[in-house]
């Protein structure tokens, strides 16, 4: 059983990395390119602080981050699809 679990999630690390992937290359140029800016201001910022300090602020952003609906959909669909996959393959 902890091998099929190990699998699943194998699966499941893969199929979201595979939405984020998709989900950048739709985004327009202007909006990567500001946000691409602001993850390099972050990134310094946080290697600027302690690794207690760091951990605390990014649980707290992680916290409070907001996904956008039509993405909330997307990853709702795409999981739902998953599901349904699966439960196919483990009913042969």
């Amino acid at each position: 059983m902890d091998e099929i679990m190990d699998q699943l999630n194998q699966v499941i690390e893969e199929r979201v990395l595979e939405l984020k992937r998709k989900s950048e290359e739709d985004k327009v140029p202007a909006y990567c390119i500001e946000t691409k800016e602001h993850v390099l201001r972050m990134d310094r910022i946080l290697n600027s602080l302690s690794e207690d300090d760091r951990q605390w602020l990014d649980d707290q952003l992680m916290a409070k981050m907001d996904i956008p609906e039509q993405e909330r959909l997307r990853y709702y669909k795409a999981g739902l699809a998953d599901a349904i996959e699966l439960i196919h393959y483990l009913r042969t």
